[in-house]
């Protein structure tokens, strides 16, 4: 089942669930699929919850690895290739800030082994010509070099949100990799709470893998993420996430198309005794996704 194309990712979702609902309820009653509102809620909650995060995380990944104060720090190989912040539109309005840590400790702020904190500061409302609208702040903790093995990168937020949508926890960011490979991976263990537009919320506990696949520019970097979530839906309702297929995100995609959502990939969502699962296609930069309800 496809959707139409629309003019942002969570608009698109938020169609697709509508669409579908009206499809399985005009079938005819030995077609049918059980696919309630309580489902649609469910199913928006945590692939909304999932793309703003991962969004988020990017732009993380980004600040820290572009700022030029943290040009021998952050960067394992400062020499392959130059991240901007002036190249990523997300950035256009936000004021991105660098302190380095005054830790008293030998290696500990230094190029080898720095720490510090960045601020990715929206203001009260920050437009990108992405059309995407953005409040309050990013702020990020790292420890090492970003892309050297056990580096780290804890998230939080204050006064956080995308398009109204408000995000609110903490996401620590460690790097796995065995070595400072082209293609570094990443173990993710996030609590976080998304609020909608509705003043609902929804919980999310997720342990994940990142692997950041980097181009030879950074637009064309993409990542792809494993791993599973729990949680509760604005609904209340317990939930249980695993990803079956790993889902792939692309930058340029989020930063031309406004597309946040993964473009390939496969996600099983389990609530209420009912799966739902959700391709996301084949890698296309759209925001088309198939749904299968209870093998249907």
């Amino acid at each position: 089942m496809k959707t139409m194309k629309s003019r942002t990712a969570m608009k698109t979702l938020s169609y697709t669930a509508i669409a579908l609902f009206m499809f399985f309820t005009s079938c005819k009653e030995s077609d049918t699929i059980s696919f309630s509102g309580d489902d649609n809620s469910n199913l928006q909650s945590e692939a909304s919850s999932d793309a703003q995060l991962e969004d988020m995380s990017d732009l993380s990944g980004v600040a820290v690895s572009a700022d030029a104060g943290t040009l021998t720090g952050s960067r394992s190989n400062p020499s392959a290739r130059t991240i901007d912040l002036s190249g990523d539109s997300r950035f256009s309005c936000a004021t991105v800030t660098l302190e380095f840590a005054n830790d008293n400790v030998p290696g500990i702020g230094a190029a080898a082994n720095p720490h510090g904190f960045i601020t990715i500061d929206f203001g009260t409302g920050c437009t990108g010509p992405n059309g995407r609208v953005r409040k309050g702040k990013i702020l990020i903790e790292f420890h090492g070099r970003r892309f050297m093995p056990t580096s780290t990168v804890t998230i939080t937020t204050d006064g956080y949100s995308v398009d109204g949508i408000g995000i609110k926890g903490i996401r620590t960011e460690t790097n796995a990799s065995a070595s400072t490979e082209e293609a570094p991976t990443f173990t993710i263990h996030e609590d976080d709470t998304v609020t909608f537009l509705d003043g609902s919320t929804a919980e999310r506990h997720a342990d994940r893998t990142r692997t950041w696949n980097r181009a030879a520019t950074p637009l064309q970097d993409t990542w792809t993420v494993t791993g599973t979530a729990s949680g509760k839906t604005r609904k209340g309702k317990n939930y249980v996430m695993e990803i079956t297929k790993p889902l792939v995100f692309k930058r340029a995609c989020a930063i031309e198309s406004k597309v946040v959502m993964p473009v390939e990939g496969i996600k099983k969502l389990t609530c209420n005794e009912k799966q739902i699962t959700i391709d996301f296609g084949d890698g296309s930069c759209d925001t088309k996704i198939t749904i299968t309800v209870n093998g249907k």
